[in-house]
């Protein structure tokens, strides 16, 4: 099933748009997520990738053979079975493209969590590769020219990923050859709702942060350039721009005191002096402050060939997050909180047992 934008057919009845697709893929696959006793079951757990509010992601191997995943666990009692299903739906959908994280066949439910695969990314997110400076030019615009190409293709099919920041991007090789876009837990319809961001947030763009609650606004891709733009500077420079795209955050207010001066003064004010006039442009143009007229991801590539200005980070980048070999993979073993972790399935596994033979509580939601 292919999500799309809404159009109309030359006989006048509308195609399914991409909600109403996604909704209809999500009720079907509800019915095909296999229940487990424990995750132990079908994947030898290695170690801990990274966690948050809502669960974490396990490196682990599949018991019947094949390539280590990433395996994301959601945590049932904070997070609903259609967010879940959604998620899952989405990658499904999209993983045809090399510039997004493939999601894998087979959404599990455990007694305390949802869980799918995902490929594994040997050298962890883009922000363990920013430690003390940012990339070099090339590797710049390689990752740039591979988020484009993401993101357009997430567009074209009505979808906005919404959540484009440096630990969302995941690192394949230490010279960025392939990259990939990865957690798609805010990745909806282009016009869904969207509410102001919990707290400041550096890759929010303005229109965003304005919003007071409950107020919303509808998602746009505009919303996605503006995340790419912060992205670039964070790659360029290994920090972000401000910490909120709102005054009175003062790097804010410098910044669009200059976008909206007019005429505009020749030389930019610090920090955006460092970029050369051509990536300058590309940043005026995905930073855009009016969502209207701000560059979509793809402009990208008509700057690719421009000097950026970015030869002072000729020696390349620091430290790389995560592990780029199997041997390391495979000598990692799980530490205390993953044991503790799967003490504590187990546990639950045996109160489930009490229950009864459907694979635990009810869906949160239902």
């Amino acid at each position: 099933m292919e999500l799309r934008e809404p159009e109309n057919r030359e006989d006048g009845d509308p195609e399914e748009d991409t909600a109403t697709a996604l909704q209809r893929l999500v009720e079907l696959t509800a019915t095909r997520v296999t229940p487990v006793r424990n995750l132990r079951v079908p994947y030898r757990l290695i170690r801990e990738l990274g966690s948050g509010s809502y669960g974490r992601v396990l490196l682990a191997r599949p018991r019947q053979g094949g390539p280590a995943v990433a395996l994301k666990l959601l945590r049932r009692d904070s997070v609903l079975r259609t967010t879940f299903l959604r998620e899952f739906c989405v990658g499904r959908c999209v993983s045809s493209h090399p510039g997004l994280l493939q999601t894998l066949a087979g959404p599990l439910q455990s007694p305390r969590h949802f869980a799918f695969a995902q490929e594994y990314a040997p050298c962890g997110d883009l922000s363990g590769m920013l430690k003390e400076r940012g990339l070099p030019e090339l590797l710049v615009k390689r990752v740039m020219a591979q988020l484009a190409g993401a993101l357009d293709f997430l567009h074209g099919r009505g979808l906005v990923h919404a959540d484009v920041k440096p630990d969302n991007v995941l690192v394949f090789d230490p010279v960025c050859s392939r990259v990939a876009l990865g957690d798609l837990g805010l990745t909806r319809p282009e016009g869904s709702p969207t509410p102001a961001p919990p707290g400041p947030l550096p890759s929010a763009p303005p229109e965003l942060c304005l919003l007071l609650p409950p107020d919303s606004l509808p998602l746009r891709p505009a919303m996605d350039s503006w995340g790419l733009g912060v992205l670039l500077f964070c790659t360029a420079t290994a920090c972000f721009p401000w910490d909120m795209a709102l005054a009175p955050d003062p790097e804010f207010e410098v910044f669009a005191g200059w976008m909206t001066s007019r005429p505009q003064p020749p030389q930019p004010p610090p920090p955006w002096d460092q970029f050369a006039p051509p990536a300058l442009a590309l940043l005026q143009g995905l930073l855009d402050l009016d969502p209207d007229t701000r560059s979509p991801p793809l402009v990208v590539l008509d700057f690719l060939g421009d000097d950026w200005g970015l030869e002072r980070n000729r020696e390349g980048p620091g430290g790389l997050g995560g592990t780029s070999s199997e041997d390391a993979e495979e000598e990692e073993e799980p530490g205390a909180s993953l044991e503790e972790w799967t003490d504590e399935e187990e546990e639950n596994d045996k109160d489930d047992k009490r229950m009864g033979p459907d694979g635990g509580a009810p869906w949160p939601g239902d």
